[in-house]
């Protein structure tokens, strides 16, 4: 795992409010984590300062995303510019997260079939798990 934080704005194509991670803490090439801060424009926050469950999913494919491409670039070739969360399983939600909290996202690869990358991960604030569950993650063809 990578000791510093990396900026995952050149990592992942997505553009504020979209983009909902701050910073890619560790990766490697099975594992990622990162975190992120429940802001005021994040596109899932809803009018009573919690966020639509449905975000926990796409953190997850954010941060596998950012480890992914980090790993690529670590290894002198170019991340695919794209990618699509295909498939959610088993996901289980615990809590709730709510504007201004920290959270750290975690991702970790569990299969790699052709263009098909399976992932599970979890989503924590502080000691608190709120989501897991597994994600498939359509990849694009090398070029």
């Amino acid at each position: 795992m990578t000791p510093q934080p990396v900026s995952v704005t050149e990592l992942l194509p997505h553009r504020p409010p979209m983009l909902l991670l701050d910073a890619l803490e560790s990766f490697s090439a099975q594992a990622a984590r990162a975190v992120l801060e429940v802001r005021a424009d994040n596109p899932f926050l809803r009018p009573d300062g919690f966020l639509e469950r449905a975000a926990f999913a796409e953190m997850l494919a954010q941060c596998f995303a950012a480890g992914f491409g980090a790993c690529l670039r670590a290894a002198g070739q170019r991340a695919p510019g794209w990618g699509y969360l295909a498939a959610l399983r088993d996901v289980v939600v615990q809590g709730d997260a709510r504007l201004g909290q920290r959270l750290a996202v975690t991702a970790c690869l569990t299969a790699h079939l052709g263009n098909i990358a399976v992932v599970t991960g979890e989503v924590w604030c502080g000691e608190k798990l709120l989501a897991s569950g597994q994600i498939k993650v359509f990849l694009p063809e090398e070029e």
